[in-house]
């Protein structure tokens, strides 16, 4: 065979392998950047609230208490959540911090700057209460008495008529043993008294999937398809729509239940990643190189995938 048919062959078969590694190349960036983002618009903003999606318990909560451990703990872990009833007519927001997270001194500061970011959230000063109990210190080495996390969540339970709890999963989100206990005095509350508010915990994933940002929304919403595609093709079923709230009057669940009351998947606009963003600001001791990293890597500021206790 001549040499120039050997070389055009070859040439020919060169091109071919780089339109190959081009569409392989396009299909890899449609996969990793564009999914995330479709599903990112589409449950931040067309399904956000949709009763497959957000139970009848989140959606129509009038008092609502998130508990933490710490001053920041609200916008690193739980901002998704809280300003999901932001700007809704005759809802409560309530945040209980158990410590001022005193842990280098710097207590004082810290609640100063939980007041703020409770107000950038629209939260009242009244309903942002952050503890200062010798038995709750903020001590990455120190379990909290259960009893004690218990006892606290009760009474403010009553004084503020709560009737949804979000908080911490048994692993804490970072693993922080405060945060564990918050998780199982908050269960243990649940599991004890009869008539209780339903209370949703924050799930946990592995270091690379927290640090995925938008990427892991395409992993969590896999346990979630089948809702999502309902919520895209069919209308709610009779009993879920929101109905107009009225004062001091609550929201009775669907008849038989709400079936899907099992967990929930609260996805953030971007108006509200951008107020959870600034409410960060306010922390001002904890606002370092690697927390400015996280604001845009953790997928806890993007969406929260949340479990019934």
């Amino acid at each position: 065979m001549p040499r120039s048919k050997i070389l055009a062959g070859a040439v020919h078969l060169g091109r071919r392998a780089v339109r190959r590694r081009c569409s392989i190349g396009s299909t890899l960036f449609i996969a990793f950047f564009c999914t995330p983002l479709f599903l990112y618009v589409l449950l931040g903003s067309f399904l956000a609230g949709d009763p497959r999606l957000v139970p009848h318990a989140i959606r129509n909560a009038r008092n609502i208490l998130l508990v933490t451990a710490h001053p920041d703990d609200e916008c690193l872990f739980f901002s998704p959540s809280i300003l999901q009833s932001w700007g809704t007519p005759n809802v409560n927001r309530h945040i209980l911090v158990l410590s001022s997270g005193n842990h280098e001194g710097l207590g004082d500061q810290r609640r100063a700057e939980a007041k703020a970011s409770c107000a950038e959230l629209g939260i009242v000063d009244d309903k942002c209460v952050i503890l200062e109990n010798k038995n709750l210190q903020d001590n990455p080495h120190e379990w909290w008495d259960e009893k004690l996390i218990e006892r606290i969540v009760e009474r403010h339970v009553k004084d503020w008529h709560i009737d949804l709890i979000i908080t911490f999963d048994e692993y804490g989100i970072s693993g922080h043993v405060n945060h564990r206990s918050v998780s199982n005095g908050v269960r243990k509350f649940s599991a004890d008294h009869d008539h209780n508010p339903p209370a949703y915990a924050v799930q946990t994933k592995f270091v690379l999937r927290k640090y995925a940002s938008l990427a892991d929304l395409v992993l969590t919403s896999f346990p979630f398809a089948g809702r999502i595609l309902r919520a895209i093709f069919t209308a709610a079923p009779d009993g879920y729509a929101t109905p107009v709230p009225v004062p001091g009057k609550a929201v009775l669940p669907p008849l038989g239940g709400d079936v899907y009351g099992d967990r929930a998947l609260i996805v953030t606009s971007w108006g509200q990643y951008l107020q959870g963003r600034t409410a960060f600001k306010q922390h001002a001791s904890q606002y370092s190189w690697d927390r400015v990293l996280y604001l845009v890597l953790s997928r806890y500021m993007w969406f929260n995938d949340l479990r019934r206790m």
